[in-house]
Parts: C-alpha cells; structure tokens; sequence
C-alpha cells in the first residue's frame, strides 16, 4: 500500500492549503458517496465548497472549471490529456478507479491522480485496485482529519455502501480494512439474513432486481406464492422468524431454478450491514436510494442523505421506489418482447431499452442473472439524447467471462467506441461508452468482433 499511501497523504496536504474547493463526481452510488465523504471532510476542516454531479466528464465540463482546487471522484483517469491541458494552472486530485488503456498516465506537480488499478499495474502485488472511488474518498478523509486517530472514521459508512453500489468485495484487501474499522469503532453492524433491503417481503419480492427474483413485477404470482410458502406478505421481513426465513429463501432459490435465472446462494442470504450513524440504517437500501437520487438527476439530495439530512429520507424513498418500478416494467417488456427484445451475435447479447436513466443496472441485472454466457450491450437512445446527440451504451459481463474467455470489456468499449467517432471505457466487467447518434449498429458489429478476437487470444 505504500506507493497508494503516499498519492494519498500528497493529496491530503494540497487539500488542506485551500479555503475553497469544486467537488466533482459521477451520478450513481459510489459517485454520490465519495462526494459526500468529501463534502463531509471540507466541512469539517472550514473548507468551502461547490459540488457538481455529472454523468460524463468531458471537455465543456473541463474547460468550465476555474476554482485553484478541484477535486474529481469516480472519473478522471480516461479524461487526464483534457485536464492536464486545461487545469494545467490548477491544483487537481483525480481519485478514480478505472481503468485506461494510457495506464502509464502520471501525476503532475499540480494534478496528483490516485488510481489504484494504474498504481499497481508494474506491481506483482495488487494495491488495492478493488477500490472504489467512495474508498479512495475516505482514505483521504481519514487524512483531512483532526488529529485524533479516529478523524472522520464515522464516514466508512459511506465508503462500505459506495463499495456494495459499484459490486465490489468487501472482505478482502484494502476493502477489508474499512469494513474491520468501520466494525470496530460502531460505524457498521454486521447483519445475518436475506439481501433484500428492509421493508414489507410482498413490496421487496415485487421490487427485487438485484438479486433478481423472477416474480419481480408479478402481483398475482408474488401473491400465490406466499400463500404457498405460508409467508405473510405484510410481514416487514426483519420481523421474519429464522425458519421462516429459511423457507423463504429456499422456495425463492427454487423458483430462480425453475426459471432457470442465475440465482446465487450468496447472492440471495449472507452477511448485510446497518449503518448505525447514517439516515437510513439498511445499507441496502441506503445505497439505492442515494443512486436513484442520482439516476432522477436529484443528486444534490443523495449528497444531501449523506450529510445525514433526515428530511430528505422520504422523498429519496419515492425516487428509488420510482426506479425499481422502471426497471422491473422495463426487465417484463424484455422478457415478453419478441421484436425489440434482446437480440444475439457471436459474442454478445445486445438491446435497446425503451426507460431512461436504467442502462447501466439493467444490463447488471441481465448479465449477472438473465444472460450470463455472453456480454450484455445496452443502448439507450433516449438516456443520451443530450445537447450533443450522443447513445448512452452500458456493458456488463460476470467475472467468470473474465477468467475464462479473457474478455475485457474496457477495452473493448474503448476500442469500439474511438472507431465510430465516440470515447468509452470503465472496468473489466462493467463498461461504458457515449457515441454519436446513429453510428449504434457499427458501434456493436465493432464491439462483436473486438471480444471475438479477445476470446480467440486469450
């Protein structure tokens, strides 16, 4: 961890010169959350601050940035020519996660960037490259803090739910280290049971999409099956005795079986968290309403919930209600759609959906539970029918695809995209690119015939 924890205390003291900051960070939950660790550190230290939520940084968000400090979370790494040419004056820390085909990226006198993956890349021993942004942010706060050992340890809640949004492991590595302190100093309790958040077992099995149960959506068959299982539906399922919740659970793994959707053990029942110190203690359900809050553009209210502002809890409830409600009307239309459903090439699955602002989950769900022997390609024409007539493109794929094929779906966005006069990039298993209007079916014959040749290479 050294070479990270040097980034990260250089970062610390250029921080701590300034009487004023620009946050900028991403529009879903790690974003969100690494921002609000941020916010929260500035605060504490007097340091004023304007924090900026966007969906992509490019050069019009760039080139509008004229504060002495920026601090940009969760993006940065794929953008550092555009930075270092037009922040070149500024003092810039870029705490990012993703990786680029310019791994060999460095940090200049002015612009520090800490990514783990590039920090790591000529090193035998991985640096805590499973970070995410919300990680990285906390790292830095603990940094920010006074000099008592436990400075802003009471943010790890937001690290550890960032963690979960992005899917990242928790139990081993850098990761680790957060959840152990977190535990130890009350921030977190570690909880045992089903990973459906909190709330009523008829409302959650409905709205469950990650883990996907097949009758998300389904009122009559939700309905038969607890009557079935002898499960009372109005029941708030911490209320749930322990064999209920084992007949629970089985009969739901049965019915994923049956309709032969990729339903985990470990994705369905394991070890869950309570944030004790945030406004909404399941971290579940914390993490989806701060990315609902995002996805809705209300980011400022997902900041908001992680300045721990209590009013804001039921209207961010509303928006992720909202949310799942998109995403289960848009995963029914798929099912059932003969024309405008998900279509196959050689090497992936692809579709276009028809609900704005679901991309990227969507095709987490469908690769992770649906689709899984293949990269699943989402387009979106309406989420990127913006100022500059771009198709918002989210990719997923399961890390067994990376083990066993050598697929990478970073570079291959990438590559597709730079060919059709677009940008992309991201993770391994979870990518995403912008494209302009119309160049969507070159984009995806380029994308078919890049993992084909990485399949064949691997």
């Amino acid at each position: 961890m050294a070479p990270l924890q040097r980034e990260l205390e250089r970062a610390a003291e250029v921080i701590k010169k300034h009487d004023y900051a620009r946050v900028v960070s991403h529009y879903d939950a790690d974003g969100i959350t690494a921002a609000g660790i941020i916010c929260n550190a500035l605060i504490r230290r007097g340091i004023q601050f304007h924090a900026t939520i966007i969906s992509k940084l490019d050069r019009y968000s760039v080139q509008e940035m004229n504060e002495e400090l920026i601090i940009i979370a969760d993006m940065g790494t794929a953008q550092m020519n555009l930075i270092l040419k037009f922040l070149k004056e500024k003092d810039v820390v870029i705490l990012d996660h993703h990786t680029h085909a310019a791994s060999s990226l460095k940090s200049s006198s002015s612009t520090i960037l800490i990514n783990p993956n590039r920090l790591s890349s000529k090193s035998e021993e991985r640096l805590g490259g499973e970070l995410c942004a919300a990680g990285l942010s906390y790292l830095v706060a603990r940094l920010l803090g006074s000099d008592d050992e436990r400075g802003n340890v009471d943010l790890a809640g937001l690290a550890i739910a960032g963690t979960l949004g992005d899917k990242l492991p928790l139990d081993r590595g850098i990761n680790r280290l957060i959840l152990d302190e977190a535990i130890k100093e009350g921030v977190v309790t570690p909880r045992k049971g089903l990973k459906l958040g909190d709330g009523k077992v008829r409302d959650l099995i409905l709205l469950s999409t990650d883990p996907y149960i097949p009758l998300a959506g389904k009122t009559e068959q939700v309905d038969r099956f607890l009557n079935k299982v002898g499960i009372e539906g109005e029941k708030r399922l911490e209320e749930l005795g322990e064999e209920d919740v084992k007949r629970l659970s089985s009969a739901l793994l049965s019915i994923a079986r049956e309709s032969n959707t990729e339903l985990r053990e470990e994705a369905l029942i394991g070890t869950s968290y309570l944030l004790n110190l945030e406004v909404e203690k399941n971290v579940l359900d914390f993490m989806r309403m701060v990315d609902a809050c995002g996805r809705f553009g209300k980011a400022g209210m997902g900041i908001g919930l992680c300045l721990r502002e209590e009013k804001l809890v039921e209207e961010a409830k509303s928006l992720y209600m909202m949310f799942q409600n998109k995403l289960v009307s848009e995963l029914n239309r798929i099912e059932v759609a003969k024309e405008g459903g998900m279509k196959e090439l050689p090497n992936v699955y692809y579709l276009y959906v028809q609900e704005k602002g679901i991309t990227g989950v969507l095709a987490g769900i469908i690769a992770e539970y649906i689709n899984t022997s293949k990269p699943v390609i989402v387009l979106n024409r309406k989420n990127g029918a913006n100022e500059h007539g771009d198709t918002k493109i989210s990719a997923r794929c399961s890390k067994k695809l990376l083990r066993e094929k050598g697929i990478d779906l970073s570079k291959a966005l990438e590559q597709a995209a730079s060919e059709v006069g677009g940008y992309g990039g991201g993770h391994p298993v979870a990518s995403g690119a912008s494209i302009p209007e119309g160049m969507e079916e070159r984009f995806i014959a380029a994308v078919d015939r890049i993992i084909g040749e990485q399949i064949r290479t691997s």
